[in-house]
Parts: C-alpha cells; sequence; structure tokens
C-alpha cells in the first residue's frame, strides 16, 4: 500500500484546522465512517461501521464489508482470480477495541485489536491453483466454485482526527493472523501438472492453513452524536 498519500493528505488538514478550533476531541461521541482503501486488497470490498469513544482513552468499533467485484483486479501488484460476472459475494465483521496512548485537541494516536471474520464465495473460468500440503501440485481447470472464509486477529497502529466540527478522518495500518480455509469445487476440465512457484495468492492455495495478512485503510467519517465528558 502507498503510506506517503496518507501523511501528505494529514499534514494538508492539519494547517487547514482553524486555531480556535473547539476542543472536543475527548468528548463522548458516536460516528459513521466508509473505507474504500479495500477494494484494492485481494478480496475488494467497501466497509463502513461506526465508532465509540467513551471520553477517555478507551473506544470500541465495528465494521462491516460488502464485495465489490472488480474487473481486472490486482490487489497489492499481484494478480487475482477472474471471478465470473455476478458470482463475486463476501460480507466480513470486524469489531475492534482502541487504547489512545497519545490525545491531543483535534487528534489521538490509537494501539488496536481488531477481530475478523469474513466468508467468501465465487467462480472463476480458466484458472488454476495448489494444495496447501503440495505446493508443486498445480491444479488447472475451465471452470470451479470457490469459497473461503477466514477468521482472526489483527494489531493496529493508526490515528483519528477531527476535520472541523464534525467530520472525522481515521488512518492506520496493522498486521494480523486469520485462520483460513479455502475450498474449490464443481470441476470442469480439471487436470493437473507439476510446478515450481515463486509465489502465490491466497486465492490460488487450497486448504486450511495460518495466513499472514496486511491491514490499511483511510476512514471518513462524521459525527452522528457527541456529549461532554462529565
Amino acid at each position: 500500500m502507498k503510506i506517503i498519500p496518507y501523511f501528505l493528505i494529514l499534514s494538508i488538514l492539519l494547517i487547514a484546522i482553524p486555531a480556535n478550533a473547539q476542543r472536543d476531541f475527548s468528548q463522548k461521541s458516536i460516528d459513521a465512517h466508509i473505507d474504500v482503501v479495500p477494494l484494492g486488497f485481494p478480496d475488494p470490498a467497501i466497509r463502513f461501521g461506526s465508532e465509540w469513544m467513551f471520553g477517555n482513552r478507551w473506544a470500541v468499533g465495528m465494521n462491516l464489508g460488502i464485495g465489490i467485484p472488480l474487473p481486472m483486479n490486482t490487489a497489492l501488484g499481484l494478480s487475482q482470480q477472474r471471478w465470473k460476472k455476478g458470482k463475486y459475494q463476501l460480507f466480513d465483521v470486524r469489531p475492534e477495541v482502541k487504547f489512545y496512548w497519545l490525545k491531543r485537541e483535534r487528534i489521538g494516536w490509537y494501539l488496536a485489536v481488531e477481530g475478523l471474520i469474513s466468508s467468501m464465495r465465487g467462480s472463476t473460468g480458466k484458472s488454476y491453483h495448489y494444495l496447501n500440503d503440495n505446493d508443486t501440485l498445480q491444479v488447472n481447470f475451465d471452470y470451479a466454485d470457490f469459497t473461503k472464509t477466514k477468521v482472526g486477529l489483527t494489531g493496529k497502529l493508526g490515528g483519528r482526527m477531527l476535520v472541523g466540527r464534525r467530520m472525522t478522518l481515521d488512518f492506520f495500518g496493522g498486521l494480523g493472523l486469520s485462520n483460513t480455509n479455502a475450498v474449490f469445487s464443481n470441476y470442469q476440465n480439471k487436470t493437473t501438472s507439476e510446478s515450481d512457484p515463486f509465489f502465490e495468492g491466497e486465492n490460488y492455495i487450497a486448504g486450511k492453513r495460518i495466513v499472514a495478512h496486511i491491514s490499511a485503510g483511510l476512514r471518513l467519517g462524521i459525527l452522528l452524536w457527541s456529549k461532554p465528558t462529565d
């Protein structure tokens, strides 16, 4: 992911914030936000959700992801399976707990733990995959159905800021692990061959395994409710 544009946006917004802006970052608040960065991930999706700040250093959030099929997706610079039109579906749930270790008037830096429960399915045309227990055996086919489930945790570092009185900007990055189970079925014209791949994306590996994943995002939100702390 390109991180530099995030910091350019942050710098511009910091300059644009009025010097006499209200000191309201420490208030209790609830926001609604959207994150379109995952459209560039291996399983493209739009995520939306809400965060509840308790007015101290803690906050909780819930985010939902809905799959958006993209033609010619090359997530993270790598080619991906070409899902048949109308066959790609994804839904994920991501509960989150944040601890703001540094807070200022209009911005807070946080550590977070995010859970992940994801279910994805699709159908692909002429393609191939490898087996988790045999990465030199390539399974080729003209058509196959695909399902994948993921359950995991992600550790994140990020910053959240207020822009004006109601807009919020949340940028973050992190690393995590997930228990992934990918299954291909209903093959057409299935054959096998020997291969020696250097690297393949997770949607090209069938079976159960533990997968490391990268988290990165830029959430744009709006405050729905706020209240000064007692």
